[in-house]
């Protein structure tokens, strides 16, 4: 083997089993490197390829998850067809039990009755030297996602998140309680926490279970893969920024570390990452490919492993990275050719170029822009200078903190880049942390124009997505409301009016008690959830015109599913909003967990009032917290009020941790 090929089994000897996003790496040199491929007379005919050493197991094509299980064998170019029954089957995986049989597993579908209302699955194992098959749950349900080492096997239940664990040698099943995407190997299972977004570890030897991450409320791991040392995973927070965190179980008091900085979610994103001898590697969005990078986690070095298409990739077998071209199984060797200057540099200096794999420009610890991959089509030459003064503040409470910056781009960007701003000191309380944010300073009107801006939990660094180059300052806007004084909405009416979603009725009146139209609702939510104004064009609802005036928000809002209309592709949007129709658009919006199993209506008298169509969002607005009743009513007919509106998504932002309590 040679060297350049042995230093790539070290970095990418894992299988990659999870997603991750395009992110900007901060490097200090990018290494580039070439393929030499060897096409092998293997053919495998579908999708869900796993390997394990020589072994290889797939679903072979076909639409709704109707393909059949097969298992080969690279070295003696073998293919064995698993099932036949002609049912639905799913997740394969192949390992070798304690007597060295490759061992194959799956969920399948063959002894339960068809049709949309049935979710069960069964979880199968297939000895291929024995050839013999054996399901092994016990109960009837839907049984998941089964991963192999040795002789176990772990998989999990939905929608209950409970996990079985079966010894192959003795026939015993095991509950290991609660967890989700539970991954065997070296005797460890790592999963994610039945009740939480949190990691934690099971001991096989010992029967123990202790969490091994534990995150705060706004933050959760989407994805994680685990080799049996290293734990890698894409931990992203409520308002969809993301970050790749890596996790060393072999060391005394293991602590996570980041291997990326936060980035805003990519139209394009791959479900492929490793981590195996210290390394990491992930799939990255370039423009519509897919590029192979690694992370050397001792340096923080980034590579450049190449182009593919990510439908391609198979993983490694432990010597050489798979990957499948026109069916046939291509083992694909890296071999190093040059080193570039940087594309993605730490700090750059004023007036540099960014290229279309995207770049960082910064101004000490002040500022930070960072541009992801495909933000340009090519060169763009952008600067960056501090503003010591700014325009005149017109509007009645806003306070410049005295942190602006400047900056230009000659050409125009294509996506939304990342502005970040770090105080020089934090704020003192969560009230001012809650009505400060990012501005821009329209030169046409005179006006700055608020563009967003999320705190950390520190209160010290803001930051925002922003897509128009110009001056860019941090303000705290503190409006007023004459008929609220004393209201019991008064903070949530006023934090939303600072974050300029929510406006008065007039100069100083907020009207509190006055129904919210439909429209007016949606463009809240619209607004709370940071959009940025641009749209299709489309328009869903004859009675919404492309110049009405929430017309922007309300197509934002149906082409999320957020709404519907009514009969006659109607909207009502001046129609008053009802407390139903309010709780199905936030629970739509807030993205809140639906479930047909709920006790949360039995307190409740006038609970039989329900409509089905709303049902299990009332359901979930309850249990989540954003909407409480009132004493035993629901009073789902009345009309919603323009504070109980400001109330409701103010407890969602809270909720997203774009606002703080306190």
């Amino acid at each position: 083997m040679s060297v350049s090929r042995k230093w790539m089994v070290g970095l990418l000897v894992a299988g990659l089993m999870v997603g991750v996003i395009p992110v900007v790496q901060k490097v200090s040199a990018e290494t580039v490197y070439t393929y030499k491929d060897e096409l092998s007379t293997f053919t495998v005919e579908g999708s869900n390829v796993q390997m394990f050493g020589p072994h290889v197991v797939w679903r072979s094509k076909a639409a709704n998850y109707a393909g059949q299980i097969y298992y080969g064998n690279k070295d003696t170019n073998t293919t064995v067809a698993i099932t036949k029954h002609g049912k639905l089957t799913d997740t394969p995986a192949v390992g070798v039990n304690g007597n060295g049989d490759p061992i194959v597993v799956w969920a399948d579908k063959r002894d339960l009755s068809g049709g949309a209302s049935n979710f069960n699955w069964d979880i199968y194992s297939y000895n291929v030297k024995t050839r013999t098959e054996k399901k092994l749950n016990v109960d009837v349900g839907e049984h998941v996602t089964p991963s192999i080492e040795g002789d176990y096997v772990v998989w999990q239940t939905n929608p209950k998140y409970e996990m079985h664990l079966y010894n192959l040698a003795t026939g015993i099943v095991k509950d290991l309680g609660l967890g989700r995407n539970p991954v065997i190997r070296n005797g460890r299972i790592v999963y994610k926490g039945g009740m939480d977004d949190d990691l934690y570890e099971y001991v096989i030897s010992s029967e123990s279970s202790h969490k091994i991450l534990d995150l705060p409320y706004t933050s959760y791991v989407e994805r994680f893969v685990f080799n049996g040392k290293e734990v890698l995973w894409k931990q992203r927070d409520l308002d969809g920024y993301g970050k790749y965190t890596y996790l060393d179980l072999e060391v005394n008091n293991p602590l996570p570390i980041d291997l990326t900085p936060p980035v805003a979610q990519s139209r394009n994103e791959y479900i492929e990452m490793s981590i195996s001898n210290g390394s990491a590697v992930w799939l990255e969005a370039t423009g519509d490919k897919a590029t192979v990078r690694g992370a050397d986690l001792q340096t923080g070095n980034t590579y450049s492993l190449g182009v593919i298409k990510s439908s391609q990739f198979i993983g490694f077998n432990g010597e050489e990275f798979e990957l499948v071209n026109d069916n046939r199984l291509v083992s694909r060797e890296i071999v190093r050719s040059e080193v570039n200057a940087p594309t993605t540099a730490a700090p750059l200096a004023e007036g540099e170029l960014i290229g279309p794999n995207g770049g960082v420009m910064a101004g000490g610890k002040s500022i930070q822009l960072v541009f992801e991959p495909g933000t340009f089509g090519k060169d763009a030459r952008i600067e960056l200078n501090k503003s010591t003064t700014i325009p005149t503040i017109q509007t009645k409470g806003m306070t410049w903190l005295g942190t602006a910056w400047k900056w230009t781009s000659d050409i125009k960007l294509v996506k939304p880049a990342s502005l970040t701003y770090e105080l020089e000191q934090s704020l003192a309380t969560a009230n001012r942390a809650n009505r400060t944010g990012i501005y821009r300073y329209n030169e046409e009107t005179g006006q700055w124009i608020y563009t967003g801006g999320t705190f950390d939990t520190s209160w010290r660094t803001i930051r925002t997505q922003v897509q128009d180059p110009g001056v860019y300052g941090v303000f705290v806007y503190e409006p007023s409301f004459t008929d609220i004084k004393s209201h019991w909405a008064k903070t949530e009416v006023e934090v939303l009016a600072s974050k300029w979603i929510v406006n008065g009725m007039s100069m100083n009146r907020y009207e509190p008690g006055q129904s919210v139209s439909r429209a007016q609702f949606a463009k809240m939510l619209v607004e709370a959830a940071g959009f940025n104004g641009q749209t299709t064009g489309t328009v869903s609802f004859k009675d919404v015109p492309a110049g009405h005036w929430a017309s922007d928000a309300i197509e934002y809002a149906a082409a999320a599913g957020w709404i519907k209309g009514y009969e006659g592709s109607l909207f009502k949007p001046n129609a008053s909003i009802t407390r139903e129709e309010m709780m199905v658009m936030l629970t739509n919006a807030a993205s809140l967990r639906k479930e047909e199993q709920s006790e949360v209506l039995t307190s409740y008298s006038d609970a039989g009032k329900v409509h089905s169509w709303s049902k299990l969002s009332v359901q979930a607005a309850l249990k989540s917290g954003l909407v409480q009743g009132n004493g035993d009513q629901l009073n789902l007919g009345a009309t919603c009020t323009r504070a109980e509106a400001a109330v409701v998504i103010y407890r969602w932002l809270v909720k997203k941790g774009v606002i703080f309590n306190g």
